[in-house]
């Protein structure tokens, strides 16, 4: 039996936290990893936001919702693909799209932005570039890196976290992909080790990237 596609229009609803407004303000924009939300990627690495930094996450626009015991907890996805076996069921640009169109709706394209992403928020990273304007700097983490992904070279620098006990994206696999990212279409990139640190953040990565943000923003005003 033959399993058919057809491409459809449709409505679909976006939410996100949009914290610390303020005109001319440094945007501070936060993806989150498979299965995860917003908020709670938020909570995990960069949870006391400063407030001279206007912060904005949105959530993946295809809902995953995770049970914990009998109570269902939202989360997202930003697409459905597999681009090593080039599997993909929902590409990457339809949430790009999505993303582009909240900036356009909260005006907010031509704002300065740091780019903070998570696991699959990273893979989303350069499906999104080319629609972004003034992004100054972007932070990585937890994540492996495919240059073929990205369309155009990154010129602005790019940092990235990994954990040496990450037990989702090994930590050898990350390092090399990013030494590769950085041969080939980035000019300013850094790969940053904590040890112990699994595939998330704690208290060392957190203050390390709280110290790193603020410092950018600083620098924007």
């Amino acid at each position: 039996m033959e399993t058919k596609k057809i491409t459809l229009t449709s409505e679909i609803p976006m939410t996100y936290n949009h914290i610390n407004l303020g005109p001319g303000k440094p945007l501070l924009m936060v993806f989150h990893g498979y299965t995860d939300s917003s908020s709670a990627s938020l909570r995990r690495m960069y949870p006391d936001s400063h407030n001279e930094i206007e912060i904005l996450a949105p959530n993946g626009i295809f809902p995953i919702p995770a049970k914990r015991g009998e109570v269902w907890k939202p989360a997202y996805a930003w697409y459905f693909a597999d681009f090593s076996k080039n599997s993909v069921l929902i590409h990457p640009e339809i949430s790009a799209k999505a993303v582009d169109h909240l900036l356009t709706e909260l005006n907010l394209q031509d704002r300065p932005k740091i780019l903070l992403g998570f696991s699959q928020g990273v893979f989303f990273l350069p499906f999104l570039l080319p629609k972004l304007k003034n992004v100054k700097h972007i932070f990585a983490v937890g994540a492996a890196y495919r240059e073929e992904d990205y369309s155009e070279a990154v010129k602005v620098p790019f940092d990235a976290i990994h954990g040496t006990d990450d037990d989702v994206i090994p930590f050898g696999m990350a390092e090399k992909s990013f030494q590769n990212f950085v041969n080939k279409k980035c000019a300013s990139g850094q790969f940053h080790s904590f040890q112990g640190l699994k595939h998330t953040m704690n208290d060392d990565s957190r203050l390390w990237l709280k110290n790193k943000i603020e410092s950018v923003a600083f620098d924007l005003k």
